[in-house]
């Protein structure tokens, strides 16, 4: 788009507009940059000639918190230069922009005629009205996680007499047939099933309090997948989807419990998501180190995450195609990774879809 076929060029009368026409500034943005930050105080009014622009707030926990968005033919920062307080949000683009700067002066001249004062008007009303659908999007997400921490400590405490009389019962069994090595090792399996299926509940119920308590201990990355492989034997013995590691002699200092969990939930998407494909698939675990990190990486050959939840992939209740998701465990997965001052991205594409996990080396 030219500047001069924007909106609110277009609003403002002959001959003013060929007078303040030179005065405005063409920028171009990269995605991710910043066009102004928070709190910064404002100079200037902006119109979107090309692009998508968003504007966040850094919450007490570092991330960025998007509040709303502008596209081509919009504009923003004229509330700040109307009042002259700092900027309440910051402003980012999201695509390559290209971007018109109106300086305050020149904002000031064009604010002398009634066609760009209702303009602006509805600007700010728009951006009102997208601030509080976000707002209320907010608040019925925190309502469903306290639910669901709620439900969650509920069935904790029905389960926890039931949990117990199998556990007992499999020390039982294994104790009388010490000689089994088979029997031994199907018991074994069954209490760690159970403290597994514990342990996840108590991973949502922390995740919906906010908790990210982590237990940290040092194991070897050959150790850590051995482990993981005895708790999720079907899933290394289904010959349709193989799973294939690559470890190098790496020691991981992790909270093995929370990091098992995220891996399986993680392998457990890719499966669904390859099952669904109808065709044959398979999936690959490295545990590399990378610098000054210890990278696990998940890579699958199936169909790719939907271009609709990328950019939400990690939010809570986002799910996409599973009839039985909740979508809580790709966000508990990201939880417990920051947890333990980690990081996790993925690339994605039909075809390949490749998870990385970032964690500290341990010293």
């Amino acid at each position: 788009m030219n500047l001069d076929q924007h909106s609110f060029i277009i609003s403002i009368p002959e001959p003013h507009r060929s007078e303040i026409l030179p005065e405005i500034e063409i920028l171009p943005f990269q995605p991710d940059e910043t066009i102004f930050a928070e709190q910064t105080q404002p100079d200037s009014m902006y119109l979107i000639l090309e692009g998508t622009v968003s504007f966040g707030k850094q919450r007490e926990d570092g991330v960025r918190q998007i509040v709303s968005h502008a596209t081509v033919d919009g504009f923003f920062g004229e509330v700040g230069v109307f009042t002259g307080e700092t900027r309440a949000l910051d402003a980012k683009a999201d695509t390559v922009a290209s971007i018109a700067r109106i300086p305050k002066a020149t904002f000031n001249k064009i604010t002398q005629e009634a066609a760009p004062i209702k303009k602006i008007l509805e600007s700010i009303i728009g951006h009102l009205n997208s601030t509080t659908t976000h707002y209320m999007s907010d608040l019925v997400r925190n309502e469903k996680l306290s639910l669901v921490g709620t439900m969650m400590a509920s069935i904790l405490h029905d389960f926890r007499n039931p949990f117990s009389i199998i556990s007992l019962g499999a020390h039982f069994i294994g104790n009388r047939h010490t000689d089994d090595v088979k029997t031994k090792k199907i018991c074994k399996n069954i209490d760690a099933q159970i403290s597994r299926m514990v342990d996840m509940a108590n991973d949502l119920s922390a995740f919906a309090r906010g908790d990210e308590a982590v237990h940290l201990s040092d194991i070897t990355a050959q150790k850590f997948i051995d482990e993981f492989r005895d708790l999720n034997e079907p899933f290394f013995n289904d010959p349709n989807i193989p799973i294939t590691t690559e470890l190098e002699e790496i020691t991981l200092r992790i909270d093995t419990g929370k990091i098992s969990r995220s891996l399986q939930n993680l392998i457990n998407n890719a499966r669904e998501a390859i099952e669904s494909s109808g065709l044959r698939g398979e999936i690959e675990i490295r545990c590399i180190r990378n610098g000054n990190q210890n990278l696990i990486e998940i890579t699958d050959s199936g169909p790719g995450i939907p271009l609709a939840i990328q950019d939400r992939f990690f939010e809570p209740f986002v799910t996409s195609g599973k009839a039985n998701g909740t979508g809580l465990g790709s966000a508990i997965v990201r939880s417990n990774i920051k947890a333990h001052g980690g990081d996790i991205e993925f690339q994605t594409k039909p075809g390949k879809t490749t998870f990385r996990i970032s964690l500290p080396i341990a010293s």
